[in-house]
């Protein structure tokens, strides 16, 4: 009776552990982080001042408060533009920054410098890019949001962008069920690779490839880790194509869209001199995102 009363607590914490180890992992793969220091116009550090960062996002605004060493660190955001603002305290002017953006599993470093009170009401400073490089990881790849991929010339599908990491190569060839072989990455084959989806391991068990597809539109953002990668996005030796799809926010937004084509604006064939093959095909669809209660679910 002891030993299976043993056995069933060490299953039931194994099972915990697991649940733990899960939700770490979705933690990490879905979200970025935010860091860095606030100064005085000197270079000292000013301790003690709390940091806002809101974004369409997120549910709700997130803060930190800064230490001794004027650091501060905020977790667990949603990939996306962030807002950071610092509100007039301790003989200071309010500061503020927009723009700051956040990348799955990156982080994004910002060196806030506050102004004497009286010298201006407030500092706004727009960011550029991913707010500098990240020095807090030693993986190598990409990441490449919806402003970015939108605009490629590419299928409009998230696997066509798997290979637009260095190292990761396309081969160019398909499966005997026509389905095309996943991208080679730093000279391991295809089935070598880890595919995540909103935090979920999608890849393929009997084949290792993809397996899931996504149409851009529903696609947030793409992360390609080539190398240097933690064991918790591990069970790979080539690379972790990584992959985040989009969220609602406080305010109801969406869009609609087609995509049109037909035998008109196709090239024909240098070697077919008879006429051209008559199709056509239209591609249309939409989102829509909004809060079901605000500040609580989207």
């Amino acid at each position: 009776m002891k030993s299976t009363m043993r056995c069933n607590a060490m299953l039931l914490f194994a099972m915990i552990l697991c649940l733990f180890t899960a939700v770490a992992i979705a933690q990490t793969s879905t979200t970025g982080t935010i860091e860095g220091t606030v100064v005085d116009g000197n270079g000292g550090a000013v301790p003690g001042v709390m940091i806002t960062v809101s974004s369409p996002n997120l549910i709700r605004a997130q803060t930190a408060t800064t230490n001794e060493d004027g650091y501060y660190r905020i977790l667990n955001l949603p990939p996306g533009k962030y807002s950071i603002t610092i509100e007039a305290t301790k003989g200071f002017s309010k500061y503020e920054q927009a723009d700051v953006e956040v990348n799955l599993s990156r982080t994004s470093n910002i060196t806030a410098v506050l102004q004497a009170a009286g010298v201006g009401a407030s500092v706004d400073v727009i960011a550029s890019g991913s707010a500098g490089l990240d020095t807090t990881t030693n993986t190598t790849g990409t990441n490449v949001s919806t402003e970015q991929f939108s605009s490629f010339p590419t299928q409009r599908t998230v696997q066509s962008l798997y290979s637009i990491a260095p190292t990761a190569t396309a081969s160019g060839l398909r499966d005997a069920s026509g389905r095309p072989i996943d991208p080679s990455v730093g000279g391991s084959s295809g089935p070598e690779n880890n595919y995540i989806l909103d935090g979920v391991n999608t890849t393929d068990p009997a084949y290792g490839g993809s397996g899931a597809n996504l149409p851009f539109e529903f696609v947030q953002e793409v992360q390609i880790k080539t190398g240097g990668y933690g064991a918790d996005q591990g069970l790979s030796t080539g690379g972790v194509f990584n992959v985040i799809t989009k969220a609602g926010g406080n305010e109801f937004h969406g869009d609609a869209f087609e995509f049109y084509r037909n035998s008109s604006v196709d090239s024909r064939n240098f070697f077919n001199s008879g006429s051209q093959p008559s199709f056509t095909r239209n591609q249309f669809g939409g989102t829509i995102g909004g809060p079901i209660r605000k500040n609580k679910t989207f």
